[in-house]
């Protein structure tokens, strides 16, 4: 390790070396080039086919530079004994975005075998790089090539080659160039994560409620991480400072990949514990996934500001009373709901949690079902007892009112059984689908993510308590109707089965109600068509083009008539109360 320099100092170097090239460098910059401007090449001349060393410049005076046979000669004296940065070649001026991927490449040879560092870094904090390696040199011309995500953005960034600490040697450059990559879905390590998290829902007995929960602080944790990172966007629940210690010799940048992969995997494990074998191996693949420009360096300094966005937002949701499971005690007269196949009431006490963003889960708290005063009422209404025919109708196990698109319908949207990713699970796999065809970003995901996350999980807190904390808990039609009949609802068996929660409000209109308020805002339309997907085991292989958010919210929702295990206004006042919940999260919450 080199002796530590006075920041200072570097500045008063960068600046002095930036004054002598900044002439050179402007009438670079006013020469024609052509290869690089078509290419999207940020490096002007870096094939030097026009025989000029512009805008390339030199540390020490004892360096020289000069072009033979189309390559960059660089004569470096000896600087044994000296920290590698003490003799640079560099290019200034280009830019870079935070998040942006890209590929740094080189052809390079040396008259002896030796090293030669390289690395893209930022000028306003000298030396602190987006990418940082060393290479080996030998009498063959070789290309290097490093792909890398610039963890901030930089208008001024500066490419440096480092021939220090080494013996006098003649190194030959060639085919030097930084170009911006297309973004690339198999890389982004926010819908990487949300993947492992669809797939951990699988098999589990939890409900759609601690599900959006754990989906929550989960894209919260990594939201923050990258915006930590990359200083780009307002966090959720903390910004980690990121400091810049040491030395010339190893002040790099937090890598955004590691940052996220690490705040994943440690929300994923405190949550659920028993599944973290499966975490382990997930983290393991995630750091295969890592641009090759990434070093150790940079891994540490992710991974600390990834660990401690998970840790502040696990402690935010620490002691929220979702463990709380309660008593429910029954109402136990005609129109309140009663276990239908033996299960107690699932999550009674949810509509107490706080919210993520909301200021509390009765805020969208929608009136009764049919606009009814207590029970009494409500059974004596004509629109209630028209809600029950038609789910008599078109909801029933046998039904021969039922449309063979209803049906599948009803169970394409259904996902209620522990082998699939459960409602909130569809929802984000559909956003997948969307960030997808749409080629966003990490820092696009992230947000999106986060916002979705964020609104489904207040959106399960609304829904539940409207379902247990008003007047009415409303029975579920198999309770209404009686007399043997079952909804088309039913399990891997083929048994047919009600929620064991009260009916109104549906929480999947609910959840989608949210998502669809979140996803035309973030898009700024509802005009995007899509193919979705299910993982329903009554509806496999069944894909429904929707042809906007609405659509397939209104579907979602729909969908539970059909299925027999909803009303009418039940529906209906779940996606208005979704609506609300996701027009309120995304204007409050996670802005750019």
């Amino acid at each position: 390790m080199s002796p530590p320099i006075d920041p200072r100092q570097l500045r008063r170097l960068l600046s002095a070396v930036l004054a002598v090239v900044l002439a050179s460098t402007l009438a670079a910059l006013l020469r024609p080039t052509p290869a690089a401007a078509a290419s999207g090449d940020l490096i002007l001349n870096g094939t030097f086919d026009n025989g000029s060393t512009q805008p390339w410049w030199t540390r020490l005076a004892s360096t020289s530079t000069t072009v033979n046979a189309g390559q960059l000669r660089v004569r470096t004296s000896a600087t044994v004994g000296k920290p590698v940065w003490e003799d640079l070649v560099g290019h200034f001026e280009f830019g870079v975005t935070a998040a942006q991927r890209y590929r740094l490449q080189f052809d390079a040879t040396a008259d002896v075998s030796r090293s030669l560092r390289v690395s893209v870094s930022r000028a306003d904090t000298p030396f602190t790089s987006a990418v940082d390696q060393s290479v080996a040199l030998t009498s063959t011309m070789r290309r290097f090539t490093f792909d890398f995500v610039s963890p901030f953005g930089d208008p001024k960034a500066v490419l440096l080659f480092h021939f220090g600490g080494q013996a006098a040697s003649t190194v030959r450059l060639d085919n030097i160039s930084l170009t911006p990559l297309a973004v690339d879905p198999a890389t982004d390590p926010i819908l990487y994560w949300n993947g492992v998290l669809l797939d951990a829902f699988k098999g589990t007995e939890l409900p759609p409620t601690t599900l959006s929960r754990h989906a929550a602080i989960l894209h919260a944790a990594t939201h923050d991480a990258a915006v930590s990172v990359t200083g780009v966007g307002n966090p959720y629940r903390v910004r980690v400072p990121v400091s810049y210690p040491g030395t010339m010799d190893d002040v790099v940048a937090p890598s955004l990949h590691a940052a996220i992969d690490k705040a994943a995997y440690v929300v994923l494990a405190a949550l659920l514990p028993a599944r973290r074998p499966a975490f382990d191996d997930a983290y393991d693949t995630a750091a295969t996934r890592r641009p090759s420009g990434v070093n150790s360096a940079e891994v540490t300094r992710g991974e600390t500001v990834g660990a401690a966005a998970a840790a502040a937002n696990l402690q935010a949701r620490a002691n929220d009373g979702s463990d709380n499971t309660g008593g429910y005690q029954l109402d136990g007269v005609d129109g309140s709901w009663r276990p239908t196949d033996g299960m107690p009431a699932v999550s009674p006490r949810w509509g107490l949690l706080p919210p993520f963003a909301l200021t509390s889960g009765s805020q969208f708290r929608p009136g009764l079902p049919a606009g009814a005063r207590d029970y009494e009422d409500l059974l004596g209404k004509d629109e209630y007892r028209d809600q029950v025919a038609e789910i008599r109708d078109v909801g029933g196990r046998s039904s021969s009112l039922r449309t063979t698109e209803q049906t599948e319908i009803a169970f394409f949207w259904a996902n209620d059984l522990p082998v699939t990713y459960r409602p909130p699970g569809q929802l984000f796999a559909h956003t997948q689908i969307v960030a997808k065809q749409r080629n966003l970003g990490i820092l696009a995901n992230a947000r999106l993510f986060g916002l979705v996350a964020l609104a489904l999980a207040d959106a399960a807190i609304a829904a539940w308590d409207a379902k247990y904390l008003t007047g009415i808990d409303l029975w579920r039609p198999e309770s209404a109707i009686g007399n043997g009949w079952k909804p088309l609802s039913q399990d891997t068996n083929g048994v047919s089965f009600s929620p064991a929660f009260p009916a109104y409000i549906s929480g999947h209109a609910t959840f989608a109600g949210a998502w669809s308020a979140v996803m035309k805002r973030f898009f700024g339309t509802d005009a995007i068509a899509f193919d979705a997907t299910t993982d329903d085991p009554h509806a496999q292989g069944v894909v429904r083009r929707m042809t906007g958010f609405d659509h397939a919210a209104e579907e979602n929702a729909l969908s539970r008539i059909y299925l027999g295990v909803h009303y009418r206004f039940d529906a209906d006042a779940g996606l208005a109360t979704g609506r609300s919940v996701g027009a309120y999260v995304y204007a409050n919450l996670l802005r750019p």
